[in-house]
């Protein structure tokens, strides 16, 4: 049997394909056991500090298994346009059940005290500048997706103007977001607080780290744009990074009706 598999080496695309070595499974492990320590720690003791580094690690975890993923299939025999928008939608699924997470806790607080959330809709500036940051995420989308048509038109300098329109966006929405976060504290709405401002920071908080990153990766694609890294042929990394964007804006969509509109 051994002389036969000798004599008839498998091809390339055949036989059983084992991973390098990662150390993201583990990451992901105690980001996981971090966040269910975290969360017993917050409901049992109201101390939420555990939490938000129980999320980091898993987005870092998450984050290791997503570019070693992508690399390991650009080199196999998979098509890197499939297991690349496969990877992203695998990352995108976890993200999910992050943010369903965070979204739910807010909400059962809200169910337990309907007035928790007039902190933050109290005056109305408050309700106006969130308004003005949804409206910015949903042009910002727009701008990706005329961003991704130019390049796929041969157009790179459409590519690089709605790619820097995005960035602009994103950044102009952290800002609001840290004006916003300077108002509520000085209003005494800080972290830890009560259960709703905890809960609201970390949701808010996890969010704006999204953009945040999503920004850098902007501008990250404009770099290559510049250096003519991104071509008609390949344009792949921004049909991936529009994936990404998309999803930050649906959630961010869902975060404003169900924490400041309802």
């Amino acid at each position: 049997m051994t002389q036969s598999l000798d004599a008839h080496p498998a091809s390339p695309g055949e036989g059983i394909h084992l991973p390098k070595p990662s150390i993201t499974p583990l990451l992901l492990g105690l980001g996981i056991g971090l966040l269910a320590f975290g969360a017993l720690l917050y409901f049992i003791l109201d101390f939420p500090w555990v939490m938000p580094v129980g999320i980091v690690v898993i987005v870092v975890g998450v984050g290791g298994w997503l570019v070693g993923n992508i690399r390991e299939r650009v080199h196999g025999s998979e098509t890197p346009a499939v297991a690349a928008k496969f990877a992203m939608w695998c990352f995108l699924g976890t993200e999910v059940v992050i943010f369903g997470a965070l979204i739910a806790r807010v909400v059962t607080i809200w169910l337990h005290d309907p007035e928790a959330h007039r902190i933050l809709t109290e005056p109305i500036t408050s309700l106006l500048l969130v308004s003005v940051n949804t409206f910015l995420l949903l042009v910002s989308s727009l701008a990706v997706v005329l961003g991704l048509n130019n390049i796929q038109a041969g157009k790179r300098g459409g590519l690089l103007v709605w790619l820097a329109v995005t960035a602009v966006l994103g950044a102009t929405f952290v800002g609001i977001q840290g004006y916003e976060y300077s108002k509520l504290v000085s209003e005494g709405v800080t972290f830890g607080a009560n259960q709703f401002s905890s809960a609201f920071y970390i949701l808010t908080g996890n969010h704006g780290l999204h953009v945040i990153i999503g920004v850098i990766w902007c501008t990250v694609l404009i770099v290559r744009g510049l250096t003519r890294g991104v071509t008609t042929q390949d344009s792949l990394g921004v049909e991936i990074f529009g994936l990404y964007w998309h999803f930050v804006d649906v959630v961010w969509i869902l975060i404003f009706t169900l924490v400041y509109l309802i």
